[in-house]
């Protein structure tokens, strides 16, 4: 039985991953440089302190801090997946405690929720600055469990990532995994397939008919 849900934010309710994705494009065309967005995906958006040694001709630095400014620029006009908004009404209503989780800073993090009208559906939430470590550290997890007062065999983690699902297998939750197709670009499929999620969904309305 499910409970309580736990919610990641970028790449699962919102298309935060698309703005980071065209901040970099945008960073790269005002230098006349263009990649392909799945080399930019892999090579730029984590483990930075390695571009250097990658491509020791690119002002990464400030590359980077251009493609931050324009997510956070566009963060109150992000969009939300397909139903999100929807299925997290429909969740409430059932009774589910829905809480959110999310690596992003808490300035992103508000700006998005405001923006969309979803602050109401969460009870808890955490950002990547409130101090309890990034995915998948299960530690913010755990906090959420305890805010809530939810058991964690009975409480569902959802994410697009494989941080998401391995952090909820350390907690001792059970896992989803939200795979829609727009979201290959950004994600190894089969590395995350691999790693055992309880659940796989391709839309976040098909929750509602897990609870």
């Amino acid at each position: 039985m499910i409970k309580s849900i736990i919610f990641d934010w970028d790449g699962t309710l919102a298309k935060t991953l698309d703005l980071w994705l065209a901040g970099f494009q945008g960073s790269f065309a005002r230098r006349d440089m263009s990649f392909e967005p799945r080399e930019i995906v892999t090579q730029f958006f984590q483990d930075h302190h390695l571009v250097p040694d990658r491509f020791p001709d690119l002002d990464f630095p400030n590359i980077a801090a251009e493609a931050r400014a324009h997510v956070l620029q566009s963060a109150a006009q992000v969009d939300l997946y397909d139903g999100a908004h929807d299925a997290l009404h429909e969740l409430r209503g059932a009774g589910v405690t829905v809480s959110l989780v999310s690596s992003s800073p808490r300035a992103l993090l508000s700006t998005g929720l405001g923006a969309h009208g979803l602050d109401e559906f969460f009870v808890s939430t955490i950002a990547g600055d409130d101090g309890y470590g990034h995915k998948p550290e299960p530690l913010p997890f755990a906090a959420t469990l305890d805010r809530v007062g939810a058991n964690a065999s009975e409480t569902l983690i959802i994410g697009d990532s494989h941080v998401d699902i391995l952090a909820g297998q350390a907690v001792g939750c059970q896992t989803c995994w939200f795979a829609p197709d727009v979201n290959d670009v950004f994600h190894d499929f089969a590395r995350i397939r691999g790693i055992g999620a309880d659940y796989e969904v391709r839309a976040i309305g098909e929750l509602v008919g897990m609870v």
